[in-house]
Formats: structure tokens, sequence, C-alpha cells
């Protein structure tokens, strides 16, 4: 096993966007505050999207605004289109994730762009955003099923890699956004993009939906991806496709990852505090499992 796996926190966008009651920007940054305490170094908390379609991120300048200097922590956004760019760059975003999605039906519902537009939609963005000095984190989703057109084909993904890669992006993520990945087939394209990618990062996306999230986890890392996205209390995923449950959980796949010898720097039970605040909440239980367990602050983890 690997001695250092990084693990992005996405609960802050992914997680909150997908709840129908709407945080104030305190309450997030307070969290953004706890997630960073918990050892996590990168951390997406926003996205500048059109609010009235996605009102649990309009306060996206607001969260930047606010954020602590601190250089260690990465905190990222996520954009969809030109006008969500222009309004990163003018709040000082040093970080960007922009994606399209692999499959056609798709894009069009999430981002009203067939994948043909969504290309040039998606090269037009990356060259303002480096245009301004910010770091592009270029994603692909449905990279591995679509709940709409089902198997999507390999060479596809591919394609899109070098799409990607060609456009000078610093890092690549794919998405599996529907949780329709299993490890036999997950490992032999990563094993695939890992080659394209060559020295660019590329971090892994994975949702829960069928539970086979961390069986995912396990056979990427034996792949050679050393970079997940995760939520605190598996909160999360799409509002644009049916039934899509939540990303894998942070304090899950962080004391998976430590059982297996490998190194996050994260503290799950501070990880698992976040997730009980947010559990008493809602008043209700969250996806994630280990945050459960760790209500009892003398039980044991090995």
């Amino acid at each position: 096993m690997p001695e250092k796996i990084i693990l992005e926190e996405q609960g802050l966008r992914d997680g909150l966007q997908t709840l129908t009651r709407v945080f104030s920007t305190e309450q997030k940054l307070a969290w953004a505050r706890q997630l960073a305490a918990s050892g996590l170094r990168r951390i997406q908390v926003a996205s500048f999207v059109h609010p009235k379609l996605v009102p649990q991120m309009a306060d996206a300048e607001a969260i930047f605004a606010g954020l602590p200097s601190d250089s260690s922590v990465v905190y990222s956004a996520l954009v969809l289109n030109v006008r969500g760019v222009e309004r990163a760059i003018a709040a000082g975003v040093k970080h960007l994730a922009i994606s399209l999605s692999a499959s056609d039906t798709h894009s069009q519902r999430n981002a009203r762009m067939t994948l043909k537009e969504a290309k040039q939609a998606f090269q037009e963005m990356t060259h303002l955003a480096k245009a301004h000095g910010i770091a592009v984190r270029g994603g692909i989703q449905c990279a591995f099923g679509c709940r709409f057109e089902g198997h999507i084909e390999a060479s596809i993904v591919l394609q899109l890699v070098e799409h990607h890669l060609a456009l000078g992006v610093d890092e690549l993520a794919l998405a599996d956004s529907t949780g329709m990945a299993n490890p036999r087939s997950l490992k032999a394209l990563m094993t695939e993009v890992l080659r394209l990618a060559g020295s660019v990062p590329v971090a892994l996306h994975l949702h829960n939906t069928e539970n086979k999230g961390y069986a995912n986890v396990y056979a990427a890392v034996e792949a050679g991806v050393r970079q997940f996205d995760t939520a605190f209390g598996g909160l999360g995923g799409c509002p644009f496709i049916r039934n899509a449950s939540g990303n894998i959980a942070t304090e899950d796949t962080v004391h998976m990852l430590h059982q297996m010898g490998c190194e996050t720097g994260i503290d799950p039970r501070a990880v698992a505090q976040v997730s009980l605040g947010m559990e008493a909440l809602l008043e209700q239980p969250l996806p994630g499992m280990l945050y459960k367990l760790l209500q009892n602050q003398d039980i044991c983890l090995i």
C-alpha cells in the first residue's frame, strides 16, 4: 500500500447542495474551520452556479471572502460555465474544478449543453481560468456509467482525458456520478487513465449509490490512484440524477485507509464530530457509518 493518500473534502459543496435546508455563511465557515482542523488540506467549499437553480450555493462569494488565509489548505470551488469562472476570478479563487459529462444526456440535464457544446465551453472556461493564474482540475462526470444512457464506453472517457490534458489542466478527476462503477472495470479504466496522465495528478470522485464505493477505493489504490474526493457523513449526490446518493464518507474512507497502512494526515474522530453536528441539525441519520460508532468517544479504532 502507498504511504500517502490525499483526500479532498466536498461535503460543503456536493453535500450541502443536495439538502433542502439552506445554511448560513457563518455556519459553513465554521464547518470549514473544523474540517481544516481535522487535518484535511483540500476542501471544496462552494460552487459558482445560478442561485435560483442551486440556492444552497448562493453565498459563494461571501464564503471565499470569509475563509482564513491559510496557505496550507487548498480551498476550491466548482463552476459550470464562463459566468461562473468570471465570478470565481472576482472572488479571488485560486483553484477551480471545471468538468463536463461523458454522457450526452446527463450533460444536457446538468449543464444544458450537448457533449460537443460542453467540450467547447470547457475549453473557454479553462483558458479563462488559467489566464488569471487559477489552477484547473479538469473533471469527467459519469465516467463509469449513466442512469440515462447505461454503459459509457471507455474510449469516450479516454478521449475526454486526452482533451483535458491537451488544454493543460493541472489535475484530472473522474467521477462515478451515478455509483455504477465496479472494482474490476474501474481498475482497468484507471490504469489506462493514469498511463495517459503521466505526471498530471488524477483523482476519483466516488458515489456510494450501489454500496461499492469503498471497494472501488481499494481497486483504485491498487491501480495507482492517490487522490479521492469524500464528504463528511457521506453527504452528497447529483441533483440532476434520480436517486443519486451521497459520496463515500470522509471519516469512513480515512479509517479504512489507515487500517490498510496508508497515511492521510486526517483525524477521523474530528471529522465525525462535524457529521454528528449535521445529523443533529437535520434530525436524521447521514449515510456514513463510522460517525455513528464514534458517538462514544471511548470506542477503540484498530
